[in-house]
């Protein structure tokens, strides 16, 4: 699963990529482009995703409490654009150290880490070959421990991109406001091949999945594992949208225009829109319970 990680970067990104190597200086690993605008070759139309992978927290944080933060509840959010006025890219970027995706690619509860970046996306920059080796078996643990935490959903039979379809959209029942059943078909339909080669080289390793002559896939897991794992995804579904919530909250501190962000966020997975006050802007912090209270009463979180 590494091929996608050696796509090139798309044209136009380098202004993002100096600007955030100009940030984060010698800690700077490695930079992942995900996300929808991992497949668009025009940047200036939507808000890039990206995360840069430091060394360590304490050497790109100038106080303790934004570290301190960051490793109690990983990732930090911040905003950045970059380039030319005529030819602007706008990025929301996560930051992570290189233990902090060790520790949460490789398990958990909370699949924020190792359920996203299991999907498509670029390393589109690295300081040397040994951090692309590196994130490269991040993500080979990451799918490793989603493949095993999805054959507990219970048993059937699954083309490949049937398998992969059922796992993420048990990872979106995670989410704050669940997405559509049609989101997982979406984004698997997206990249075929991808999760066609991830399936062939991932699911025959476990022992409750079947390859069938016909080339795909018998998923039977034990009584005691499917009594498990339904056990889990429920604690996994109140756990990380808890964490979802306390992730959004503590971006109103770090991302540009915070308060608009965290409307904007909720607007996107609910329809449902609160316009902050000039008031709130000024103190994001203090807005932020407030905030999340009015869009609990409203129905944008469930």
């Amino acid at each position: 699963m590494a091929g996608d990680l050696a796509t090139p970067a798309p044209p136009g990104l380098e202004p993002l990529l100096a600007a955030l190597r100009t940030r984060l200086g010698p800690a700077l690993q490695a930079v992942v482009l995900y996300g929808s605008t991992r497949r668009s070759d025009n940047l200036e139309d939507g808000l890039v995703d990206l995360m840069a992978v430091v060394s360590d927290y304490r050497s790109v944080h100038a106080k303790r409490l934004p570290a301190f933060l960051n490793r109690l509840l990983p990732p930090n959010v911040y905003y950045l654009e970059a380039g030319d006025e005529s030819a602007r890219i706008r990025c929301k970027w996560i930051l992570v150290s290189r233990r902090t995706l060790d520790r949460r690619m490789r398990g958990g509860l909370d699949g924020y880490f190792w359920a996203r970046f299991t999907q498509p996306c670029r390393c589109v920059w690295a300081v040397d070959d040994d951090a692309r080796v590196e994130l490269a078996e991040y993500r080979a643990a990451a799918a490793r421990h989603f493949a095993r935490r999805a054959t507990g959903l219970g048993s059937g039979r699954f083309s490949a991109a049937g398998f992969w379809r059922r796992a993420i959209a048990a990872t979106y029942a995670c989410e704050l406001r669940p997405e559509p059943p049609e989101a997982a078909d979406r984004l698997v339909a997206r990249d075929p091949a991808f999760w066609e080669a991830l399936s062939r080289e991932l699911l025959p390793q476990i022992d409750e999945v079947f390859e069938t002559s016909q080339g795909d896939y018998r998923v039977h897991p034990s009584r005691a594992a499917r009594l498990r794992a339904g056990f889990e995804w429920r604690v996994r579904r109140i756990w990380s949208k808890s964490l979802n919530l306390a992730r959004l909250l503590k971006a109103t501190g770090t991302f540009a225009n915070g308060v608009d962000y965290l409307c904007w966020k909720i607007e996107r997975h609910s329809g449902v829109r609160i316009e902050p006050s000039e008031r709130m802007r000024r103190h994001p912090r203090r807005a932020a319970a407030g905030l999340m209270w009015k869009m609990w009463r409203s129905g944008a979180l469930k």
